[in-house]
């Protein structure tokens, strides 16, 4: 009975024995390995990672809000309100229908009147329509143009020196961006 136990301790012995050869062979390896390597300290470039690049901070948050806020009010200046009906009324009881009534937006896209808004709102060419500017004045408009396919069409107003937005690539955006709706009240 002794003779095993001692069969176990000597086993125990060698085996601790190579796993210590072991972990000295592939320290000596590596220390013999990585101690001829140089560092230049001048070609050394820290670089962020990608996934820190856009980190987002409160700071930035707060400066992106101040600027989209910004973008909205300068941008409110250039949308209009648009009624096919110069005066729609003085009862909320009408049977004038939402069509007929083509109440909507459009926005001014050049200092001399031509404003952009759907055909839907608009009615079709040469037919007129009534826009209030975001300052209160109000134009009669005339469809210079529309395309019920593309539910699109482009007003004049006798106007000068607008404020208009401008437009821009389609081949710049990127799915995911943010995209801002701004509604206009029609005051007619």
């Amino acid at each position: 009975m002794k003779k095993k136990k001692k069969l176990t301790l000597k086993t125990k012995a060698m085996f601790i024995f190579i796993v210590l050869m072991l972990i000295w062979i592939v320290g000596f390896f590596m220390y013999n390995t990585y101690q001829n390597i140089e560092i230049d300290n001048s070609n050394y470039v820290a670089t962020r990672m990608q996934s820190t690049e856009h980190e987002q901070t409160v700071e930035k948050e707060e400066k992106n809000s101040k600027k989209v806020a910004d973008i909205l009010e300068e941008t409110t200046q250039k949308v209009v309100g648009i009624s096919k009906l110069k005066d729609p009324g003085n009862t909320i009881l009408s049977k004038t229908t939402e069509s007929e009534l083509g109440l909507g937006t459009g926005v001014i896209v050049t200092s001399d009147g031509y404003i952009i808004s759907n055909q839907h709102v608009t009615g079709s060419k040469y037919s007129t329509c009534y826009i209030t500017l975001e300052n209160g004045s109000n134009y009669d408009g005339t469809v210079v143009w529309e395309d019920s396919n593309l539910d699109l069409s482009i007003i004049k107003i006798n106007a000068k020196d607008l404020p208009y937005v401008n437009l821009g690539d389609s081949k710049n955006i990127r799915v995911g961006e943010t995209v801002y709706a701004i509604r206009k009240s029609n005051r007619v």
